[in-house]
């Protein structure tokens, strides 16, 4: 075995134990290191469809560009694209495109195991209809935040956010009108936060809103007031020749982590109970939970 097939077979190894990101990057050092490629880009293109996977280069230079595909069934492919400032750059990778294809046969398979991997695993923590991350993930994940602002000593608002009369959307139109919906609060949700900030669809018409170190009670209302504020603006299209549109609105009850509980059951069940007396309070409500006011609902 020759040193060059030996350091492709050690490379390749090393993309097994790492995942996707890494593996991209590993692809890149040894391009970099082996054939003196500076400037890489790699995407993978499922059904016409072009997902980028890693770049190194600057999107507003001007670059001359050599591209190896890997096919690796019949509608995916790797896309491995080597970017030169100079035209002289450019035809030296071509000359040694055969050598650099050698490695990258075997290097594509394992980046494309290590894709399938992510995508699977996001599968299972993430919403089919709303790309919002499920309840998977808040049983699996969420609690380390509670461990987390124990350590930091800083305090978690749980948001449970719900849609007024959303069975009316069913029964008046469909599913498929009732998930552009969930899709618009979804989105909604999302830019109305922080980025560090989670949103989780629970159950059919309800999310959790997580609101990582906030300053205080007023911080967390505030913020869900602007949520329930943002949602009421939003159009759902739901005939596209008419343009018809669509408009609700949502309620928000809110839990603070640790004042109103220290377990990640009983904050969610508060939170609950915050969204019932806000949903009975009429439609795009907010309710804070306390013990006192809790105490006077009437669940029956």
């Amino acid at each position: 075995m020759n040193l060059s097939c030996e350091t492709i077979i050690n490379e390749n190894e090393k993309l097994k134990l790492s995942d996707l990101e890494k593996s991209c990057l590993n692809i890149f050092d040894y391009l970099n290191l082996h054939h003196k490629i500076e400037f890489l880009k790699i995407d993978i293109k499922k059904n016409e469809k072009i997902e980028n996977l890693f770049s190194s280069c600057d999107i507003k230079t001007d670059y001359f560009i050599n591209t190896l595909d890997f096919k690796q069934n019949c509608d995916t492919e790797i896309i491995f694209s080597f970017l030169s400032k100079t035209q002289e750059e450019y035809e030296s990778i071509k000359e040694n495109l055969n050598f650099i294809k050698l490695s990258l046969q075997i290097f594509s398979q394992s980046l494309y195991n290590k894709y399938m991997e992510k995508t699977l695993s996001e599968m299972s923590l993430v919403d089919h209809v709303t790309g919002s991350y499920n309840r998977c993930y808040l049983n699996n994940y969420v609690g380390n935040l509670l461990s987390l602002s124990n350590r930091e000593q800083k305090k978690i608002a749980f948001v449970k956010i719900a849609i007024d009369q959303f069975k009316a959307v069913i029964d008046e139109f469909d599913y498929e009108i009732g998930d552009k919906v969930l899709k618009a609060l979804a989105q909604t949700l999302k830019n109305s936060v922080r980025e560090s900030d989670i949103v989780i669809k629970i159950s059919n018409d309800e999310f959790l809103v997580i609101l990582l170190n906030i300053i205080n009670e007023n911080n967390a209302i505030l913020i869900t007031e602007k949520l329930i504020n943002n949602f009421s603006k939003e159009k759902v299209v739901i005939n596209e020749e008419t343009k018809q549109v669509l408009m609700k609105t949502i309620c928000g009850g809110i839990s603070i982590y640790p004042d109103n509980a220290t377990t990640i059951e009983e904050i969610i069940k508060k939170s609950d109970i915050a969204l019932y007396e806000a949903k009975n309070r009429g439609r795009g409500q907010v309710f804070l939970f306390n013990e006192e006011d809790t105490n006077k609902i009437d669940f029956f």
